[in-house]
């Protein structure tokens, strides 16, 4: 019987060479494999760092599509904030690209000294759209 754990980890093994295309040339490419089995757990909890403020704590969860321009169901919890909860939808492809520089982020502190946060890129496209 296959674990959800392996069965993730084979279904993200199966989706490197459709998705690789898209995200070969992006920064933190080097952590493809790591964004690509995260992206097939479909969630990150983290917390967003505020200039001169305490973190705010968010959950990301999606619905990883099985293509690279399959559209990808998201929502953003912002965690302290009651009913604070965002809902859009981009190319699975993107979401990959934002967990690149998740991972990558998460690199430059591998003690888990920080918690992960979404990139600037990513707060940027939710919050101007």
């Amino acid at each position: 019987m296959e674990t959800s754990t392996h069965h993730h980890g084979s279904q993200s093994r199966k989706q490197l060479p459709l998705f690789g295309p898209y995200c070969a040339a992006a920064p933190g490419s080097s952590h493809f494999r790591d964004a690509m089995a995260m992206f097939s757990r479909g969630q990150l909890t983290g917390a967003r760092q505020i200039q001169d403020g305490e973190p705010i704590a968010f959950s990301l969860r999606w619905q990883p599509g099985q293509l690279p321009t399959d559209p990808c169901p998201c929502t953003l919890t912002i965690d302290p904030i009651p009913g604070a909860c965002y809902r859009f939808s981009v190319p699975s492809y993107q979401v990959v690209l934002w967990l690149l520089e998740v991972c990558r982020s998460r690199a430059h502190h591998p003690n888990g000294e920080q918690a992960a946060d979404m990139p600037q890129a990513f707060w940027t496209q939710l919050f101007s759209a």
